[in-house]
C-alpha cells in the first residue's frame, strides 16, 4: 500500500511567512493527484515536504503505514521529477535511467532488467545509447520519468515536469503521461499552475490558495461545482462568469427571467455560469447582453458580453455572425447555475 496522509501540515519560513496552513490530505493507494494552484500558493512546498527535501514546521507525512515525518528523502521510498528534467549531460540514456539503482547499489542485471523495463515503458529503448544532447525535449522529459521509475517508488513526485515542452509536445505527453503511469500503478503527487494540465491528467485535483486546500474532488466536480469564485475564476478558460443580481422574495431577477434561489441574506446574491451554460433566448425570456468583442477561435466564438455594467463571456455556436454593438439575449440552463455568496464568494448550491 502506498496512499500518502499528509496530516495538519504548517510551514513557515522565519517565523514571519506561513506558505503551508495546517494541510491535511489523502492520496489514495496507485492514484494519480495533481496539486494545482497559482504561483505561491504552497504546492512545491508541500511536495518538498513529502519528499523529504523541507521540513515541516508540524504535522505527520505518512507512506502506507510509515511515518516518514523524519525520514531523509533516500529512506522514504520515493521519487521525484523536477521542472528541468536534471539529466546528466555525460551518461547514457541507459545509464542516466540506471543512475538511481547503482546509488542503492543494486545488482547488475536487476538494474539491466529495470533499465529495460522503465525504458519500454516510456518507448525510449531504441534511445538507451544516446546522450541527453541528442535527444528532443520531449526524449529528455521520457528519460527523467523512467529513471524515476527505474527505483520502483513507492510514490512518484512530479514538479511542472511539462512546463518546458512546447504546447502541441505538451499534449501530447499528457496524455501518454497519464497512460503510462497508470500501467506503472505508481501513487502520483503532480504539481502544476496549468489547469488544463491538471484536468487532462489527475484521478482528483486539490486546488491550493495562499496555503490551504479550497477544493479537493474529481476534475469535473470542481469544474461543474467549484466551491468558490477562486475556484470557479481559476478553473477553465474561458473562467466561469460571476454576475450580481438583485434577490427577490425567494428568487433572483436576471432580466426577464425569475430564477429561484438559496435562502440567503443581503440585495444581491452572486450567480455562476460557465460562458458554455449560456443559451440564446426568446426577447423577455433571459437578459440582455451587448456584444463588445467577438473572437472567431474555430470550435466556437467567444463573445465578450455588458450586461448591467459586468462583463459577461459566452461561447457561441461557430456558425453566429455578431459585430460589437448587437443586443443578444442569453439565460443559464439549468444545469449550469451556480449560486454563491457576494460577500465570502463561497458557493450556496
Amino acid at each position: 500500500m502506498s496512499a500518502i496522509t499528509i496530516d495538519a501540515v504548517k510551514k513557515t519560513f522565519g517565523g514571519a511567512v506561513t506558505a503551508l496552513r495546517e494541510v491535511s490530505l489523502t492520496v489514495r493507494d496507485q492514484e494519480f493527484l495533481v496539486l494545482l494552484g497559482p504561483s505561491g500558493c504552497g504546492k512545491t512546498t508541500l511536495l518538498r515536504i513529502i519528499a523529504g527535501l523541507e521540513r515541516a514546521s508540524a504535522g505527520r507525512i505518512l507512506i502506507g503505514e510509515r511515518d516518514v515525518t523524519n525520514l531523509a528523502p533516500r529512506a522514504r521510498r520515493l521519487a521525484m521529477v523536477f521542472q528541468n528534467y536534471a539529466v546528466f549531460p555525460h551518461m547514457t540514456v541507459a545509464d542516466n535511467i540506471g543512475f538511481g539503482l547503482r546509488m542503492q547499489r543494486a545488482e547488475a542485471d536487476r538494474t539491466k532488467r529495470l533499465v529495460g523495463r522503465s525504458a519500454e515503458l516510456m518507448h525510449i529503448s531504441h534511445l538507451l545509447a544516446r546522450y541527453p544532447s541528442q535527444l528532443s525535449g520531449g526524449q529528455r522529459q521520457r528519460v527523467a520519468v523512467a529513471r524515476a521509475l527505474a527505483v520502483e517508488p513507492d510514490v512518484l513526485l512530479m514538479d511542472e515536469p511539462l512546463s518546458n515542452l512546447d504546447a502541441l509536445l505538451r499534449l501530447e505527453m499528457r496524455a501518454e503521461l497519464k497512460h503510462l503511469l497508470a500501467e506503472s500503478r505508481t501513487t502520483t503527487i503532480y504539481v502544476t499552475h496549468d489547469q488544463v494540465e491538471a484536468m487532462s491528467l489527475a484521478d482528483r485535483i486539490a486546488v491550493m490558495r495562499a496555503g490551504d486546500i479550497v477544493q479537493l474532488d474529481e476534475p469535473m466536480v470542481i469544474y461543474g461545482r467549484p466551491a468558490d469564485t477562486f475556484v470557479g475564476g481559476f478553473i477553465g478558460n474561458p473562467p466561469m462568469n460571476f454576475i450580481q443580481v438583485k434577490r427577490g422574495d425567494g428568487h433572483a431577477d436576471l432580466g426577464g427571467l425569475h430564477l429561484p434561489i438559496p435562502a440567503v441574506g443581503g440585495d444581491t446574491i452572486t450567480l455562476g455560469v460557465r460562458p458554455e451554460e449560456l443559451e440564446p433566448a426568446p426577447a423577455g425570456q433571459g437578459f440582455e447582453a451587448n456584444v463588445v468583442v467577438a473572437e472567431p477561435l474555430g470550435p466556437h466564438v467567444l463573445l465578450t458580453l455588458s450586461y448591467d455594467g459586468q462583463q459577461v463571456r459566452y461561447t457561441a455556436p461557430p456558425g453566429v455572425t455578431t459585430r460589437p454593438g448587437d443586443v443578444l439575449t442569453l439565460r443559464p440552463t439549468p444545469a449550469g447555475v451556480r449560486w454563491l455568496d457576494p460577500e465570502t464568494g463561497r458557493a450556496l448550491n
